[in-house]
């Protein structure tokens, strides 16, 4: 009765098998397993009942060894489809065990448990935790997970081996991390983690110190809780991304719009006192077309130049000079009447290359129609020097330009004076430069002292 009882009652499939491995008896709920009535069981072997179960060859070959030695077979994990459900795979966890009479081993006894649907959502998990392994190995961005009650890492992506230059193991736990995150940032980057315990995503920038290289690069975090079933935070996840250069960019994109924005008032400042200038100093309409128009084309040429300049890079003195002079075929490679003497890439502040450039125009002109470059004998020389300051201060540029051998024409007095006034009023105003301007009988002698940029001191001597 207390059998019978236990066959009717029990929520695992109960087989009985006699030694010639016929079913004998089956309980309600593995005839369901089997799709079989209890009766269709009776006398028959499993292959009859169950085809399609797989290695059916391996269970027959257990129940062969407890028959002969009496020992149990314990978690014998069996796959297949039955009648109940032949278009689906089931897995079954089975115990087979003997039956005894007295001294006498008269049967097989079994207890089937259906865990079908444990082990796919256990190849579910793992699956999906291939696949985020992978993704993970993957992604350039760090991946990590952490234990709220340790603070320990329990997941580090590979990347962080890839931006820290060594294992993950070097910065597992709060207390390493912390240790690389640099010191004006730390008691934020705590703080940050503080709110994602109690609950809230957080995205916060922090810097840390590579190890080794000892550089400086800025990390973005985005941090989040992850609830377990009861809506606990247990852990808290994030990912982190190197946004040193994206901060690089915009802080170069905000030095290049300051920059643009004071070279367009510049400019504008340029061209209105060229055009007052160039209106007071020409004899007509002509006059002063020819002479504006070229002072505008000194001005493209300047603006060319700085557009091809990258982030604070400066124009150099004797680029901007030899591309005045090749305009008007006067570099020294064109025209042996010209000596340029001077070092190489002495950087110039961009606010005034319009101005100088003007001026330099100015005496190119005027030495293209009045002085050396007028005439075959003369010569026109032009040195400049680099003073960098002892004592603080900026770095000053001494340009002198000394053309000799020049007849002077009546003429040239009164057309030299429109330079003239660029280099001894427009310089020091707008450079502070300290300027001298002779006409003399042997031609023009000009002196510019001007100050230069920062990084001068990187020029190199010719």
């Amino acid at each position: 009765m207390i059998l019978d009882a236990l066959f009717g009652a029990a929520p695992l499939g109960i087989g009985v098998w006699d030694r010639d491995m016929r079913f004998v008896r089956v309980n309600a709920t593995l005839a369901a397993m089997n799709g079989l009535t209890e009766d269709e069981h009776a006398g028959r072997r499993p292959a009859d009942v169950l085809p399609d179960i797989e290695c059916l060859d391996q269970v027959l070959e257990r129940w062969r060894h407890i028959l002969a030695t009496g020992e149990p077979s314990l978690d014998v994990e069996v796959r297949g489809r039955t009648p109940a459900v032949p278009d689906d795979e089931r897995v079954w966890v089975e115990q087979f065990f003997p039956i005894r009479a007295g001294a006498d081993i008269v049967g097989i006894g079994g207890v089937v448990a259906d865990v079908t649907e444990g082990r796919r959502v256990e190849e579910a998990l793992r699956a999906s935790e291939a696949l985020f392994r992978q993704f993970a190995a993957a992604s350039s961005d760090i991946i990590w997970i952490r234990n709220t009650a340790t603070s320990e890492f329990e997941f580090l992506s590979p990347a962080v081996a890839r931006l820290f230059g060594g294992a993950a193991g070097d910065v597992n736990g709060a207390y390493e991390w912390l240790k690389a995150v640099v010191p004006e940032d730390r008691e934020m980057a705590a703080a940050a983690m503080s709110q994602v315990r109690a609950g809230h995503s957080v995205v916060h920038d922090y810097r840390v110190r590579i190890p080794g290289s000892g550089k400086i690069r800025w990390l973005r975090n985005t941090a989040f809780p992850l609830r377990d079933d009861q809506g606990m935070i247990r852990r808290i996840g994030g990912i982190v991304q190197d946004v040193t250069d994206e901060r690089d960019a915009a802080q170069r994109l905000t030095v290049l719009i300051g920059e643009l924005q004071h070279r367009s008032r510049n400019v504008m400042g340029v061209v209105q006192a060229m055009v007052e200038t160039t209106l007071a100093t020409s004899t007509g309409l002509d006059d002063f077309a020819d002479t504006f128009g070229a002072r505008m084309v000194t001005l493209a040429r300047v603006q060319n130049l700085l557009s091809r300049l990258d982030g604070l890079e400066r124009i150099a003195f004797d680029e901007l000079l030899r591309c005045e002079l090749s305009t008007i075929g006067a570099r020294p490679e064109d025209d042996p009447r010209v000596t340029l003497d001077g070092p190489e890439r002495v950087p110039l502040r961009s606010g005034g290359i319009q101005t100088l450039a003007l001026a330099i125009h100015e005496l190119m002109t005027n030495s293209l129609k009045y002085g050396a470059l007028s005439q075959p004998d003369a010569r026109l020389h032009i040195h400049w020097g680099l003073t960098l300051p002892t004592g603080g201060g900026r770095a000053r540029l001494h340009i002198d330009w000394r053309e000799t051998g020049v007849t002077m024409r009546a003429a040239a007095s009164e057309r030299i004076g429109q330079g003239r006034e660029l280099i001894e009023h427009a310089l020091p105003y707008q450079l502070h430069a300290r300027t001298t301007f002779a006409l003399t009988d042997d031609g023009v002698h000009c002196h510019i002292d001007l100050p230069v940029s920062h990084v001068a001191s990187r020029a190199t001597g010719s």
